[in-house]
C-alpha cells in the first residue's frame, strides 16, 4: 500500500520525527465516490497535522468531497456517506505509527511511504455510538452472556468496496461458546439493521483480538 503524504513542513527525518514526538501525528481522511450501482471507499493523502486549526481545516474538507460525491449510491448510499461522515469528525484515522514504521529519507523527500509493515488497523468508535453500545451490554441477559470484560473500535483495514465497521470483543467467564446470537438481538434494538458489527470472543488469542485490546477502547470491565 502506497500512502502519499501532506502538509509536510520538512524534508528532514530526524526533524519530522522530533515533530512527531512534540504531538504531531498523520491522518488519514475516508470519502466516497458513488454513481448508481457502484460505490468506492477513497482516502486522503496521509496528512501531516500539528494542530487543531489543521485538524479542522482537512476534516471539513474531505467532509464536503464526501457529501458531494458520496450518497448517489442506489444501495444505502447515504448511509454508507453519514458513516463516512462520523469517521471523519473523530479526527480521522491515525496512521503516525505506520508511517514511522516505513518511512526512509527518501520517501520523505518523494512525499510517498510504502506501507509494507502495518500496525494500526483499528481506531475509536464515536461518543454516541460507544454510548449505546454500553447500553446494550447493561441490557444482556447475564446468564447467556456472564460478561467480564468488553472492547470496541472501529475496523479501518477494509477493501475498496467496503466501509470500516464497529468490532466488538467481549471476555466472558466459563466455558460455553459466546452467544452471538443474544447479543446481536439485543444490539438490534437500539441499533438499525444496516450497521454491521464484528462480534469476537476475546478468550482466543490471536494477533487480531490482541490489537482490538491495544487499538480499541475497553468501555466495561477492568
Amino acid at each position: 500500500m502506497i500512502h502519499k503524504l501532506d502538509n509536510l513542513k520538512t524534508s528532514d527525518l530526524e526533524i519530522l520525527k522530533s515533530n512527531v514526538d512534540s504531538g504531531g501525528k498523520f491522518v488519514v481522511f475516508n470519502y466516497r465516490v458513488s454513481l448508481g450501482f457502484i460505490s468506492l471507499l477513497r482516502f486522503s493523502p496521509a496528512i501531516f497535522i500539528q494542530n487543531k486549526i489543521e485538524l479542522d481545516y482537512y476534516m471539513k474538507k474531505y467532509n464536503k468531497l464526501n457529501l458531494f460525491f458520496g450518497p448517489w449510491f442506489i444501495f444505502k448510499g447515504p448511509f454508507l456517506t453519514y458513516n463516512i461522515y462520523k469517521s471523519n469528525k473523530k479526527g480521522g484515522i491515525d496512521v503516525t505509527q505506520d508511517i514511522m514504521l516505513n518511512i526512509t529519507s527518501n520517501s520523505l523527500v518523494n512525499k510517498e511511504v510504502d506501507i509494507k509493515i502495518m500496525h494500526t488497523i483499528f481506531s475509536k468508535v464515536d461518543k454516541t455510538e460507544k454510548k449505546e453500545i454500553y447500553k446494550t451490554i447493561k441490557e444482556l441477559n447475564k446468564n447467556l452472556v456472564p460478561v467480564e470484560n468488553v472492547y470496541v473500535a472501529e475496523f479501518i483495514n477494509t477493501k475498496e468496496y467496503e466501509s470500516p465497521y464497529t468490532v466488538i470483543g467481549y471476555k466472558i467467564s466459563g466455558t460455553d461458546n459466546l452467544d452471538i446470537n443474544h447479543i446481536e438481538k439485543i444490539l438490534y434494538k437500539r441499533f438499525y439493521k444496516h450497521n454491521f458489527f464484528e462480534i469476537i470472543d476475546l478468550r482466543i488469542k490471536d494477533d487480531y483480538n490482541d490489537k482490538l485490546i491495544e487499538q480499541g477502547e475497553l468501555i466495561y470491565g477492568n
